[in-house]
């Protein structure tokens, strides 16, 4: 899966697929890096033996430094010339990737800022090492979060928290992260990968279809008004209902007598064992 890739370092640990980010020297992203980091994704949407994915980086200084400034420059100098560049706006990551099928996971290991932070606010979870440190600081260089930030911020952690690191720039440690809901989970360093992918192995034994329809309702549903988010979630209830995965392992339920001990040894076993 992914062979050949120039900025990540691809390797496969059953169920979960862990890319780690290298862009030497400073570990910036770019829009080759942003087009490459694309691709894997849907090679992980593609993947039935994969069913998460973990975005890390291979160096222990830094994760993500933000997005290329140089970049900025071109396209800002293109624009007052009256030109229009083939690029301006910086890349909002297309659903990291909530509108496709699986889970992906940011485990932040190293100093994060500007567009790293928000294509990690694109994942489904974020954990996040104590020893990092995590920040929106484009209003120093008098422009704004342009790939998702000023959206996706207050989603996780309320406006007037957003506002604050946005207007200050400010640096966020791991536990403060946590506290205000901006990171999942705050790791012990030497935790960080092990608890990251636990979690994942946890995610990736629950059955499929539910784990992508349960997605879909969330992120979907919490962008409709409330009725139209209920029918949402009705129709895909009635698709999980008929799957093999889902009458299996309530058969297996109903059969015990709906409680007990033996009920979740029946319903983990059959996680264990399910479909892909």
């Amino acid at each position: 899966m992914a062979d050949g890739s120039r900025f990540f370092q691809v390797e496969k640990d059953g169920p979960v697929i862990i890319w780690r980010f290298s862009n030497p020297p400073q570990n910036l992203w770019n829009m080759e890096t942003h087009a490459e980091f694309d691709d894997l994704v849907e090679a992980l949407y593609a993947d039935p033996e994969v069913r998460v994915g973990i975005l890390t980086s291979a160096r222990d200084d830094v994760f993500i430094q933000h997005f290329d400034v140089s970049l900025l420059v071109q396209w800002g100098e293109a624009l007052r010339a009256g030109q229009v560049p083939e690029v301006t706006e910086r890349p909002s990551p297309r659903g990291v990737y909530r509108r496709g099928p699986k889970v992906v996971i940011a485990a932040i290991n190293a100093p994060v800022a500007g567009g790293g932070l928000e294509l990690c606010m694109a994942c489904d979870f974020r954990f996040m090492s104590k020893t990092a440190s995590v920040a929106q600081p484009e209003v120093g260089a008098g422009i704004l979060a342009g790939g998702g930030g000023t959206q996706r911020m207050p989603r996780l952690i309320g406006l007037g928290r957003a506002l604050e690191l946005q207007l200050t720039g400010r640096r966020v440690y791991a536990e403060e992260a946590e506290r205000i809901g901006l990171v999942t989970r705050a790791c012990d360093p030497l935790r960080l990968m092990p608890d990251t992918l636990e979690f994942a192995k946890a995610i990736a034994t629950q059955p499929p279809l539910s784990v992508e329809l349960i997605r879909r309702c969330i992120y979907e549903g919490t962008e409709m008004p409330l009725d139209d988010g209920l029918a949402l979630e009705s129709e895909l209830f009635r698709q999980t209902l008929i799957s093999g995965d889902a009458l299996e392992r309530m058969r297996a339920y109903v059969a015990t007598g709906q409680s007990g001990e033996r009920a979740r040894e029946i319903l983990e076993q059959s996680g264990q064992q399910g479909s892909g």
